[in-house]
């Protein structure tokens, strides 16, 4: 008889602002309250999400070092599944992805070991360089088992870097909507013209996207987008070249996510390229109409436009007329609400215990 993994480890490099880090914490929280001894691993302290953290979850600080973070998870699982040892690592992000793996080959362990992939962008890269993403694929096909955030990602995975279609897994984000303030019909339409965004102001994220279709949309539309990055100056300047001065905000980052989405009567998110979209379920489970570029994860959850409208990447015209149609007619929030609602935490957590629970029974490469 297969003895399922008691003791889980979850690793992520902080529990600091993002979506990865947020997922990480309620997942550890969620398998702590199914059961499973816990331990978080991380290699700086942070306390963004800290407060997702349950009080009897054990949390190891490696160090900022790459090499010391490697060193320090090759010694736990060494420990094996005996006396308390991990007997199933679970790695958030690429970063994470690729030292948990290199861990696993120096320690020659039997505990299992589970990569999670949160986008396609730069998987694996981040400051372990090229050289460590280059050897990302050959590390992925060495897991247990790979989950991807969503279908589209599950695919580059497979025909990219050949992952065995055996070991991978599509589990959707778990997103924590109890907190959200869903808003009536009748609410949303007496709201101000505001469509809001929500993200890391970086490039990649496609805010620009959002100040050029602003441009071309009703004169009383306004765009406030919650998030800090190095894109702020950018993007306010663009606004002043278009004459969007006053149409534009950027009030920064903000803990309670869910007053930013009151304040809105639509959510827009214009990505090229998104593995899942966090940001998307919360506004659905505002009851905003979401407005999002074809990216990936937003058509999975908006189940190819069933659930909020989707446009093409670079098609600004596109954007707008979207974004003006959201505004002007909002729509019956319930089916949006109902949608984020499938994308809990309890059904994320089942579907990665499962996983976990049926990798005891094959036996590991040089494990006992």
């Amino acid at each position: 008889m297969a003895v399922l993994p008691k003791h889980v480890a979850v690793y992520v490099p902080a529990l600091n602002r993002g979506g990865a880090e947020r997922v990480a914490a309620l997942l550890a929280s969620g398998f702590h309250k199914a059961g499973r001894r816990v331990t978080l691993l991380v290699d700086f302290e942070a306390d963004d999400n800290l407060a997702l953290v349950d009080q009897g979850i054990r949390i190891v600080v490696f160090g900022r070092s790459h090499g010391a973070s490697v060193r320090a998870l090759a010694r736990l699982l060494g420990q094996g599944g005996r006396d308390g040892g991990i007997d199933v690592a679970l790695a958030i992000g690429g970063a994470a992805n690729v030292k948990l793996s290199l861990a696993h080959l120096l320690s020659r362990s039997g505990a299992r070991i589970v990569l999670s992939y949160h986008g396609r962008s730069g998987v694996g890269r981040g400051r372990l360089g090229h050289a460590a993403y280059s050897f990302a694929p050959l590390l992925a096909r060495r897991a247990d088992a790979v989950v991807c955030v969503s279908d589209g990602l599950c695919a580059h995975l497979r025909d990219d870097w050949k992952v065995p279609p055996a070991k991978l897994t599509r589990i959707y984000n778990p997103v924590s909507v109890e907190n959200a303030l869903p808003a009536s019909r009748g609410e949303l339409e007496s709201r101000p013209p505001v469509i809001v965004g929500m993200g890391r102001l970086n490039a990649e994220k496609g805010f620009a996207a959002l100040v050029e279709a602003l441009a071309r949309m009703r004169a009383d539309a306004r765009l406030v987008i919650f998030g800090e990055g190095p894109e702020r100056p950018n993007l306010l300047a663009r606004a002043r070249e278009l004459g969007l001065g006053d149409r534009v905000e950027l009030p920064g980052y903000r803990d309670d996510p869910w007053p930013c989405y009151a304040a809105g009567r639509c959510f827009a998110l214009a990505s090229p390229n998104e593995a899942f979209g966090n940001v998307v379920v919360e506004a659905l489970a505002s009851g905003l109409p979401v407005v999002a570029t074809r990216s990936g994860g937003p058509d999975e959850i908006l189940a190819e436009g069933r659930f909020g409208a989707l446009v093409a990447n670079g098609d600004i015209e596109g954007l707008a007329g979207a974004l003006d149609r959201a505004l002007s007619e909002p729509g019956d929030p319930a089916p949006r609400i109902a949608r984020a609602a499938e994308f809990t935490v309890e059904r994320a957590v089942r579907h990665y215990l499962d996983l976990f629970d049926g990798l005891s029974g094959v036996p590991a490469p040089g494990g006992p």
